[in-house]
């Protein structure tokens, strides 16, 4: 009975539960199969059967992608994790040289958010005083 328990409980969605599911279009989701960026999905007869993986999967490419990698990249780092424990080395530092890439580009969105920071300041004081911010240090 666990056997029977344990394959009710195991995830089989056919295309349109899993673009439901994850909010992606069913043409998207034969896009991202097409593109090498889903693990193997087996099929029952003529339909595509997708489990838990493939929905876990879906939000980690989304999240990588987010993070601004590459489809080239999503398509190395997939067929790298497929491979598992073969590419290990080769997946860890594909993800490390990933996030010199993302702290880069956090430190440049924090610059950005100084700089609007002080454009809000500049702005606000502007308002409160009804005088140009330097205008006063210009005319000294």
């Amino acid at each position: 009975m666990p056997a029977a328990s344990a394959s009710r409980k195991t995830l089989r969605l056919r295309i349109g539960e899993l673009a439901e599911r994850t909010g992606r279009s069913a043409d998207t989701i034969r896009w991202y199969e097409r593109q090498g960026l889903l693990p193997p999905v087996p099929r029952q007869g003529a339909h595509r059967v997708y489990s838990k993986r493939h929905v876990e999967w879906l939000e980690l490419m989304e999240r990588l992608r987010r993070s601004g990698m590459s489809v080239a990249e999503l398509r190395t780092y997939t067929a790298l994790a497929q491979r598992g424990a073969a590419t290990l080395e080769q997946t860890h530092a594909m993800l490390v040289a990933h996030r010199v890439k993302v702290e880069e580009r956090i430190a440049e969105w924090r610059a950005a958010r100084k700089l609007v920071d002080e454009k809000i300041a500049f702005y606000s004081e502007w308002m409160e005083t009804g005088e140009r911010p330097g205008k006063r240090n210009e005319q000294a």
